[in-house]
């Protein structure tokens, strides 16, 4: 089958074994998948991401040296079962599932050298995890449950009780993705930061209440924002310094969700949020809950989603797209179609 791999920062193509399932498992063909920030960052920063990954363990983990499939927002359909499966979708069906395969190690599917990511034509998957995509929506739509569902986990950890405040600080897939849910949620006003017009114009149209440009002055700054754990922000951003500038802006008692994943050693000022008495929580990731009612609410209508597609590309596309969305004003999500 053919396959884009990567490994320490370069991306190229290559015919791989088709993946054999094994006892539990579903063998798939990729239909979708989504190009996510942190594949990016995983090709950019690759050293950097190994080195972590082993010192702290955790999921969504690249620990190895070895070329890897990166992709793991995907829909896929169902070609044939494993031994030990008790086959109750139909050969056809579409599905989403989680990015995981629950073998004896567990394997994160898109960042190991055991298994193959949605960067190929076909995969394997734990067929306990498999989520059927609902009649009336499209494999590209359902590649989007993944990253929603990264949003839909951040909004909840954020324990809002619908008075507060919000400010999304950074519209990439990551922060479109905590728009979406927010609004899906219905909480607001949401306010919505970045540097990108493009990317203001996308979380405006994903519901975004109000759209901020930094370079205008500082969202914190240029208007008085509730106390009393009243004002939400979540960073998106995932960039060195920028916790310590928000816990220097935030409100007292704000509530800070931190959301974005920086690579570099930080540096916050801890006596900041000691004096605003501060709330931070740091999160990753879903649960296997999150994500079934992520794909729901995604079939229902629940997310105005249908403008963050602006790519699709095959297999042979990969690389290039990759250098496209390294510009916040070329695109917002492109998906992967192994076949095309």
């Amino acid at each position: 089958m053919k396959a884009v791999l990567m490994q320490s920062g370069r991306l190229w193509q290559q015919d791989l074994p088709m993946p054999e399932p094994q006892r539990g498992e579903v063998l798939v063909r990729t239909c979708a998948c989504g190009i996510c920030g942190t594949d990016l960052h995983a090709v950019k920063h690759t050293a950097a991401l190994i080195k972590t990954s082993r010192e702290v363990g955790g999921g969504f983990k690249l620990t190895t040296d070895q070329p890897v499939v990166l992709g793991h927002e995907f829909c896929a359909e169902i070609i044939d079962y494993g031994p030990g499966t008790t086959k109750t979708y139909a050969t056809g069906q579409l599905v989403c599932s989680m990015p995981v395969l629950l073998r004896a190690e567990t394997v994160g599917l898109g960042y190991s050298d055991q298994a193959p990511g949605g960067f190929s034509e076909y995969m394997v998957l734990s067929e306990a995890l498999l989520e059927p995509v609902p009649a009336g929506i499209s494999a590209e739509q359902a590649a989007l449950t993944e990253p929603l569902a990264v949003g839909r986990h951040a909004v909840a950890k954020a324990r809002l009780a619908g008075r507060e405040e919000v400010l999304v600080v950074g519209c990439g897939p990551v922060g479109l993705a905590v728009i979406a849910s927010l609004k899906a949620q219905g909480h607001g006003p949401v306010y919505a930061a970045d540097f990108s017009p493009a990317r203001r114009l996308m979380a405006e149209r994903l519901g975004a209440d109000v759209v901020l440009d930094p370079q205008a002055g500082d969202p914190l700054s240029t208007r008085a924002w509730p106390k009393g754990g009243q004002t939400v922000i979540f960073d998106c951003v995932g960039v060195a310094g920028m916790i310590d500038q928000l816990f220097s802006k935030a409100p007292q008692d704000a509530r800070l969700v931190i959301v974005g994943v920086c690579l570099e050693i930080d540096h916050a000022r801890p006596l900041i949020a000691v004096n605003k008495e501060l709330n931070v929580q740091y999160v990753l990731g879903y649960s296997q809950a999150e994500f079934a009612d992520t794909l729901k609410a995604l079939a229902d209508g629940a997310f105005n989603v249908g403008d963050w597609i602006t790519g699709i590309v095959g297999l042979d596309g990969v690389e290039a797209a990759f250098e496209q969305l390294s510009s916040p004003e070329a695109q917002g999500k492109i998906l992967v179609d192994p076949r095309r």
